[in-house]
């Protein structure tokens, strides 16, 4: 919760200027707070010069800009990213598990009300994977043992998809698994996903894990099933202590990477639009 320090505030009234849900209002230089409406973004906390707002008492430090990266740093750690899928057999300790799950808190959001389930436990992944394979040889004798899938596939234009997925499924199946190499952690991010922007909100959470476990020397992958596989299994929503309303947004596999990548990519541009009016009949 948000608090004030009514006594060192000095009334400048920039925390109501920002508030965008317009739940802070200035009276005789006393700041109050709506907490009906409070989605406790924090905007106030950030912009106070006097440092007279908190978290739960966590009195807010000033930034020390010294200590920003620089843009070669940036490109360096952007292009040193990349999806690991081989996993060393090492555990992350798990204060570094929270250091680097907390950094999530910091990412852009629409939905306030989000948590981070995190699974260390070999045994546990071990049955989680289970489920997952399950899945995938439902899918594989559904969609790919019939040829008329395959035929009905290709006339409505889904060829391509369809037979890109073929070999990442079959290998699932044929091994027994769904890893390369297990990971030595899963974080779920979960929430209501009717909140508007939820699974959006929860990538931009798991985007600051995976660059600051990049930084701790951990490896990450996104992992897709965690929506698609993990959130419909009654026996995983259970063991992951969902309720009604709870669903998974979002999922990330860590652990330090067996694998060495050396060499940036270049050339892979994302293509660019620029629409400035000039083009219009």
């Amino acid at each position: 919760m948000i608090v004030v320090d009514k006594e060192q505030c000095v009334g400048c009234g920039q925390c109501v200027k920002i508030c965008h849900e317009h739940c802070m209002v200035l009276v005789d230089n006393t700041v109050t707070i709506d907490y009906q409406f409070c989605s406790t973004c924090a905007q106030c906390i950030a912009v106070c010069p006097q440092q007279v707002l908190s978290w739960d008492g966590a009195v807010p430090v000033p930034f020390d800009g010294s200590r920003l990266p620089s843009p070669e740093h940036l490109d360096e750690l952007f292009r040193q990213r990349r999806t690991i899928r081989f996993f060393k057999e090492e555990k992350i300790d798990r204060k570094l598990l929270e250091e680097i799950v907390v950094y999530g808190i910091c990412a852009p959001t629409n939905n306030y009300d989000m948590r981070a389930i995190v699974i260390d436990d070999q045994e546990t992944l071990a049955e989680f994977d289970q489920v997952h394979v399950q899945y995938t040889v439902r899918m594989h004798n559904l969609l790919y043992r019939p040829r008329i899938v395959s035929m009905v596939a290709r006339i409505v234009g889904l060829g391509g998809a369809y037979l890109q997925a073929k070999p990442k499924i079959e290998a699932i199946v044929e091994a027994g698994h769904s890893y390369q190499s297990p990971p030595a952690a899963v974080v779920f991010i979960v929430g209501n996903k009717r909140v508007p922007l939820s699974v959006e909100s929860a990538q931009y959470a798991l985007s600051n894990m995976i660059y600051y476990a990049q930084a701790k020397g951990i490896g990450s992958r996104l992992w897709g099933p965690g929506q698609l596989f993990y959130d419909r299994s009654n026996a995983i929503r259970e063991r992951l202590g969902l309720q009604k309303r709870d669903h998974i947004l979002g999922t990330v596999l860590l652990g330090y990477p067996a694998v060495k990548f050396r060499n940036k990519v270049r050339g892979k541009t994302l293509p660019i639009q620029w629409n400035d009016g000039r083009d219009r009949a």
